[in-house]
């Protein structure tokens, strides 16, 4: 397999690690350890676990979805794993697959490398980022072997009610193709119920989840796939030629954020964080739309960000981190010109240092190129 430079991850490897501001992450400020645990972890035996997962913990996973059970959910590391799986699992040299765009572009990435034939489905800014449902059935055939989506959308910050979802279900079920969803941002909507999951109401729906966005938790490395038995116990095998096990230490960790009370705590502290750099970031693009524009997210922590700047995307990023040390996202890694990705997760303060030293970066710059529609 010679899978294609992951753009997105190439541009962050070498900037977020190494800035004072990092707003190219898509997550809520991380938690410490000594946040999450107590003493009694210090008796864990550090051992091998087993491939699908503890079984305690794919119970409490699969209680965060409507009619899934534990027997449903794979563990594995990260999210990034169970889409690696899930699209090796379903899609085939010669497959033809429907990929909305923007989107996370790693299991097309994949998918590309195993030789599928794609077909894009655009969601349009001027329909707010939702699906046109009939161009959507247009680009849908009997050759149609899966459907990928990111749900909620990264980068946009778009979220489907459960009638679209139900739709799409439709649409894939008429030809009997797959749904293969990035699920990972579910649980950091601003307020109210999750959002409505694909593996909640379609049998060949395989979703990918994790504690990183609204739990604070990416450096567990811990998620999961949901999808038929038959597929989770083909990608327990699977695991077997990628990390073959998950990590007691990470388990044992999330085991306790997703039990009562923790579980409440992290969320409502993922979502208050989301809900407060919202408003903060909303404010601060209020005062710059000679410049910027954007559908504003109605959850998670990133804004897709229109431009109307002299430079390229890539250059002016790369200067405000060089400058600035203010990391950002150019649009091109989505296929996007004239954008960036703005994280806007961080706590208030930090958040509201980096968008000053923002400002003092756009002061010095000839940049207008003309108001922004």
């Amino acid at each position: 397999m010679r899978v294609p430079d992951f753009e997105l991850e190439r541009w962050k490897f070498t900037r977020q690690y190494f800035c004072k501001y990092d707003l190219t992450e898509t997550g809520v400020d991380p938690l410490t350890m000594r946040d999450l645990v107590g003493n009694e972890i210090f008796d864990l035996k550090l051992d091998y676990v087993t491939t699908n997962g503890d079984e305690k913990l794919r119970s409490k996973i699969a209680a965060l979805y409507k009619n899934v059970d534990k027997d449903r959910v794979l563990e594995t590391t990260g999210i990034s794993e169970a889409n690696f799986i899930a699209a090796n699992l379903v899609i085939n040299s010669g497959d033809e697959v429907v990929i909305e765009a923007p989107t996370f572009l790693q299991t097309a990435g994949v998918v590309e490398a195993n030789g599928a034939r794609i077909r894009w489905f655009r969601l349009k800014e001027e329909d707010r980022y939702q699906p046109d449902l009939e161009v959507l059935k247009e680009l849908v055939t009997k050759k149609t072997k899966a459907i990928l989506l990111s749900h909620p959308n990264n980068p946009t910050g778009s979220v489907l009610d459960e009638r679209t979802v139900k739709t799409i279900c439709e649409v894939a079920s008429d030809v009997g193709a797959w749904i293969l969803v990035d699920e990972v941002y579910r649980g950091i909507e601003f307020e109210g119920d999750f959002s409505p999951s694909f593996a909640e109401y379609y049998d060949k729906a395989v979703v990918g989840g994790s504690l990183s966005k609204v739990w604070g938790l990416a450096g567990l490395r811990l998620g999961w796939m949901i999808g038929p038995s038959e597929i989770v116990e083909r990608g327990a095998a699977y695991r077997e030629y990628t990390s073959l096990t998950g990590s007691p230490l990470s388990e044992y960790m999330a085991t306790i954020a997703l039990s009562e009370p923790t579980k409440s705590k992290l969320v409502e502290r993922g979502r208050r964080l989301a809900r407060e750099g919202c408003e903060t970031f909303s404010k601060w693009m209020d005062t710059h739309r000679e410049l910027f524009s954007w559908v504003r997210p109605s959850m998670g922590v990133i804004a897709l960000v229109r431009h109307a700047l002299l430079r390229s995307s890539p250059e002016i990023a790369d200067d405000l981190f060089k400058q600035k040390s203010v990391a950002i996202v150019p649009g091109e890694v989505f296929g996007l010109k004239k954008h960036f990705r703005i994280c806007y997760g961080l706590p208030v303060p930090k958040l509201e240092e980096a968008l000053v030293l923002t400002d003092d970066f756009l002061d010095k710059q000839l940049v207008v190129k003309a108001p922004v529609r």
